[in-house]
């Protein structure tokens, strides 16, 4: 993560690494007490000029936005990585805002109508100590019914033990609604185990940093992007 506060520090942290020969970057940072990101018409009209002279990939953290704030930030973003609250209870504490998880599904659901699957990518916390395992078996339901092309898992990194049975369940029933499951980089540093055996399991496409180990072990293709980029941009990363 690098900071950028102003629209002239942005392009001269994507013009370094672009010239270093990174083609993809995400955009994230602090949301607001809303739950989104309020990025600003300047950042979305220089990112818009800058892919329109190279080719690269763009996408964004961009939370609880509004309607018209989606529509700004698909203009020039590829793909908006979501997370969707496992819990009302995660929403109001975990995140601390006054919202729903139906207000989530809802931002999902309109993106994938107007704009298609491959311009969101759900996101969903599993083994959070703010939802129980049979919500976060709903919410995979919940999710599949709007959007069903991938769905991106992220263990929860706290200091509870990771409930393996838990998350093996969720992958297995990810697995069976979705094109594609894949493991986010959101995990507990001791994680190598359980993904060793989601791999090995079938449940997991993709797991993000799964260790040379894991990689040599399972013959895993490697390609260095974020864990939502869709399959037909792959060859910027290759």
């Amino acid at each position: 993560m690098v900071l950028s506060e102003s629209p002239e520090k942005l392009r001269d942290i994507v013009l370094y690494y672009y010239n270093n020969g990174v083609r993809g970057f995400l955009i994230s940072g602090g949301f607001n007490r809303d739950g989104y990101l309020p990025i600003g018409r300047e950042f979305i009209d220089y990112l818009k000029e800058f892919k329109r002279r190279n080719q690269v990939f763009l996408s964004v953290h961009l939370g609880l936005a509004p309607r018209d704030l989606v529509d700004k930030a698909l203009e020039v973003f590829d793909l908006i990585d979501y997370e969707v609250p496992p819990s009302h209870e995660y929403v109001r504490h975990g995140r601390g805002i006054s919202a729903s998880q139906e207000d989530y599904l809802k931002v999902l659901e309109y993106v994938t109508r107007e704009y298609g699957e491959d311009r969101i990518s759900p996101h969903i916390v599993i083994n959070s100590p703010l939802a129980l395992p049979h919500q976060e078996l709903d919410v995979v339901r919940e999710v599949s019914s709007i959007h069903n092309k991938m769905i991106i898992l992220l263990l929860h990194a706290g200091e509870e033990n990771l409930e393996e049975p838990r998350v093996l369940r969720v992958a297995q029933l990810s697995k069976n609604l979705f094109k594609e499951v894949s493991i986010g980089c959101m995990r507990p540093k001791k994680s190598g185990e359980t993904i060793d055996k989601l791999v090995s399991s079938g449940y997991v496409d993709r797991v993000v940093n799964p260790g040379k180990r894991y990689i040599e072990k399972h013959r895993m293709r490697v390609i260095h992007a974020c864990c939502s980029i869709p399959r037909q941009s792959f060859k910027l990363f290759e």
